[in-house]
């Protein structure tokens, strides 16, 4: 069960949150084609809905984390844990971004699913980026 847990968990969260930034950056486009104020606010609604995106996935992984700390034998997190939400919401962001700060930090296989969240994450920011230019190449010409 771990093994399926480890891997299926980040494996799932990834797809979702591929489709949801994807979906986020179709709605964005569709919702600009047309308009006249697309060239000036353009980029700003855009990264609004792109970054609201992104919290989304931190929020999911968050959940994750807290339900994957009912199940012991797939390891916990350590550290700074007050014992709230708030934990794996900050521990999410951490690893989400690739900061990792290390006061609170994963044992057993959560720390795979953390690794994969780091991937995901970079990947994502990345995709915001070069998504955050294409708006701005379009609406500042």
């Amino acid at each position: 069960m771990g093994l399926g847990v480890a891997v299926g968990t980040p494996i799932v969260l990834m797809a979702v949150s591929i489709l949801v930034h994807y979906a986020a950056m179709r709605v964005t486009l569709r919702w600009l084609a047309g308009r006249d104020f697309a060239r000036h606010w353009g980029v700003l609604v855009g990264m609004g809905i792109v970054m609201a995106a992104q919290v989304l996935t931190i929020c999911l992984y968050a959940l994750a984390y807290e339900q994957i700390q009912a199940m012991p034998q797939m390891g916990q997190l350590e550290g700074e844990i007050e014992g709230g939400w708030l934990d794996y919401f900050y521990f999410s962001i951490m690893s989400y971004t690739t900061l990792g700060v290390g006061d609170i930090h994963p044992t057993g296989a959560l720390r795979v699913i953390s690794g994969l969240q780091a991937l995901n994450g970079f990947a994502l920011i990345g995709w915001t980026a070069s998504f955050a230019y294409a708006l701005m190449r379009e609406g500042w010409k």
